[in-house]
């Protein structure tokens, strides 16, 4: 044990052993910043430039503090924090019975109540991130581990996932979606306080991150891809409690995870992405509108450009041309390949020509037109047909654990026998030899990279290739398949591509951008009335992601399933056009010249239609320079305002306007009827987007006109006008 006051001045440069980097593989390897250890009675502290962190002696109890200060942004409750689980008993760290030093940072031997002690190593990978080790005695028949931190009154907590709030899942086992995705409610802030999110992903709005941010300028993100929970003030309202199970890896049998000094929201996703992995950052095409059908039917198709194509298609071209809505990214959803052994129309890389007849034609219409081509993808294996993927997986042993007989796909029928192993050694060469060829054959600009949290074998006595259980692998899936594609359309086209998903855990942001799964615009799958409460979510969503470290973002204009009001469709185009990604379609009819309302050619909606289009044009350079900027530091396209300023508390809280790049303020309005407004304005002057005279100085609050197809949009200070 260091004695006295003794002090260490703990150079920076041996490097530390390979981290696991929270579901993100492994992580480069890291060298230890600078820190002073030092010992002062029953406290132990460790210092950096930035920050310091003490842990009292008698029990552990370890807090964060910003350098130069006596008060804790971060600290473990009290009486403990750290306890694991065996045999369903909780077990508490006592005194701290050890002390040695490390470079940047120390290893302390820790009492705990089952006997047995503990060990704990803290080290300072940066100045502003502590890495925390929790080993516990015994690790093979550990159940689980977690820790508890004060929750300071007035403290708001953000992060965790993108959706509203958990919810009863329907399908249990295959499906597993929260009811309130198709029966949406109004709920949900950026704040997390009085939940339990239950950190396993789920369908459809699938983005989540053991990664919390706190008011008081801390972050803390945690290691690994086991299942898990989050206890945020609900159970004892002073107190955040996370837990996670242990796993059959010795990586899943400690507990590790990092805290992360601010106080700026920015600097704590600098810090996150720094050590799982900086966001992929598409190039500047990604950034027009995305437009697709979520079927193109079958039939005797239409004749364009000389040569019969999918009527569907054909007429999105043709009246895209005549109403003036300019090119961008035109993707082709499943169905779009062969499939005709299962009905899932996935079973190979190649177009169904009888419902896509003349692809190459087709192809270069929409190019001629300055189109880029996407395509639905997952990591799926349909079809038994020789040449099938199914079939070839099959018989490779490429399936997922428990998987029996030729895969036959499938939402709601059948055994869910068609997910590739991921996992497995030759899961990435398969699916890479396969589709690598189609998409040079073809010159595939994207994919938009579908599922990756549904059908998975995720309980504990499901085995994957790699060793590890279903409760581990299910979180890590989503992260698995986007590096797969990423790295296919890396290998064939370079820096020029894209890689659109629904899914994410830590980590995914290296490889893809995100989009919010099937939010809905109308209750029941579509068979219900039309609901506003999906766009609410969709706005949540997006400053929900802006925290969990993934910064470009975008929704289903008018929702997924068909909507059924005319104006929520409206004021979705508006929102999208305010999105990291535009995208626009889903099942039936997205388009403003056949409406699912009445009018069927709506004249106002095809004028707002093209408004936005026109308008993301216009706003490619902008949002591609502040997606440039993301890729750098984490920061995301569309910033809560509480980003801007940390010290006004009408911002803590406002999940419903945000900075969109540095400059623009948007205020969104969602709900069905209204005209205007209320707009918090952050301090500095503001200018409307749309009348330059309309000029506000905050910090205020005004009511402002917002008549369908305007949103209120307003410049910040002297910021040029895009």
């Amino acid at each position: 044990m260091l004695a006295g006051v003794a002090r260490a001045w703990l150079a920076a440069g041996a490097l530390l052993a390979p981290l696991l980097a929270c579901g993100a593989g492994r992580a480069p390897e890291t060298r230890a910043a600078p820190a002073r250890l030092e010992e002062r009675g029953d406290r132990i502290l460790l210092a950096t430039a930035a920050a310091r962190a003490e842990v009292r002696r008698a029990p552990f109890r370890l807090a964060l503090f910003p350098a130069g200060s006596d008060a804790p942004i971060a600290s473990e409750a009290a009486p403990r924090g750290l306890f694991y689980e065996r045999g369903g008993i909780r077990h508490e760290l006592g005194e701290v019975r050890e002390v040695r030093a490390l470079e940047g940072g120390a290893r302390l031997e820790v009492a705990t109540s089952e006997g047995p002690p503990a060990l704990v190593t803290l080290v300072w990978l940066t100045p502003r991130t502590l890495q925390v080790t929790f080993e516990p005695p015994e690790p093979a028949t550990l159940e689980a581990f977690g820790d508890r931190f004060e929750l300071a009154p007035g403290e708001h907590i953000y992060g965790l996932s993108e959706r509203p709030r958990d919810s009863r899942v329907i399908f249990p086992g295959r499906l597993e979606v929260p009811i309130e995705e198709l029966v949406p409610v109004e709920a949900g802030t950026l704040d997390r306080r009085g939940e339990v999110v239950e950190m396993v992903v789920k369908p459809t709005v699938s983005l989540y991150a053991p990664f919390h941010q706190s008011s008081r300028g801390y972050g803390l993100s945690v290691d690994g891809t086991s299942a898990g929970s989050y206890d945020v003030g609900k159970g004892a309202a002073e107190e955040l409690l996370f837990r996670f199970e242990a796993g059959r890896s010795s990586e899943s049998q400690r507990l590790r995870f990092h805290l992360f000094a601010g106080p700026e929201h920015a600097t704590l996703l600098d810090e996150y992405t720094r050590l799982t992995g900086r966001p992929f950052v598409p190039p500047d095409w990604a950034f027009l509108h995305w437009r697709y059908r979520d079927e193109l039917p079958a039939g005797p198709g239409a004749e364009l450009d000389g040569t019969r194509i999918n009527a569907a298609v054909a007429e999105d071209l043709a009246r895209y041309e005549e109403l003036g809505i300019p090119p961008g990214v035109y993707l082709f959803d499943r169905p779009w390949s062969p499939g005709a052994s299962d009905g899932f129309y996935y079973s190979r890389f190649a177009w169904d020509e009888e419902r896509l007849p003349n692809p190459r034609a087709m192809l270069d219409a929409l190019r001629r037109r300055g189109y880029r081509v996407a395509v639905w993808v997952s990591a799926f294996a349909c079809g038994t047909l020789p040449g099938d993927m199914g079939l070839a997986a099959f018989e490779r042993g490429l399936l997922a654990p428990g998987s029996r007989g030729a895969p036959r796909c499938g939402d709601n029928e059948g055994e869910p026998n068609f997910v590739l192993d991921l996992t497995h050694p030759e899961a990435a060469a398969f699916l890479r030899e396969r589709f690598e060829p189609f998409a040079t054959a073809w010159g595939i600009d994207a994919v938009k990279l579908d599922r990756g949290e549904e059908f998975l074998p995720s309980q504990k006595s499901d085995v994957w290739a790699d060793g590890r259980s279903g409760r581990e692998v299910r979180n890590d899936y989503p992260r698995l398949q986007a590096r797969i594609f990423h790295d296919a359309l890396a290998a064939v086209r370079g820096r020029d591509f894209a890689v659109l998903a629904r899914a994410g855990y830590t980590g995914a942001q290296r490889h893809a951008i995100f989009w919010g799964g099937d939010i809905t615009g109308s209750v029941g799958a579509g068979r219900g009335p039309g609901t506003d409460l999906g766009l609410r979510s969709a706005i949540l969503a997006q400053l929900r992601a802006a925290f969990l470290g993934y910064p470009i973002w975008g929704s289903d204009v008018g929702g997924y399933y068909e909507f059924k009001d005319r104006e929520v469709f409206a004021r979705w185009i508006e929102f999208g056009a305010f999105s990291g990604i535009m995208n626009i379609g889903g099942k039936g009819t997205h388009a403003p010249w056949d409406m699912p309302t009445e009018p069927r050619y709506d004249e106002e909606m095809i004028e707002i239609y093209r408004r936005y289009a026109r308008l993301r044009v216009r706003l490619q350079g902008y949002i591609a320079a502040a997606a440039a900027e993301a890729g750098v530091t984490g920061l995301p396209i569309a910033r809560p305002l509480v980003f801007l300023d940390r010290e006004d508390p009408r911002l803590l809280d406002l999940w419903d306007q945000y900075l969109f790049g540095p400059d623009l303020l948007v205020a969104p309005v969602w709900r069905k009827g209204e005209r205007r407004r209320e707009v918090t304005f952050p301090r500095g002057s503001w200018r409307s987007f749309w009348d330059e005279e309309l000029r506000y100085e905050g910090p205020t609050i005004a009511t402002v006109e917002a008549p369908l197809g305007q949103i209120p949009v307003f410049l910040r200070g002297g910021a040029p006008h895009p």
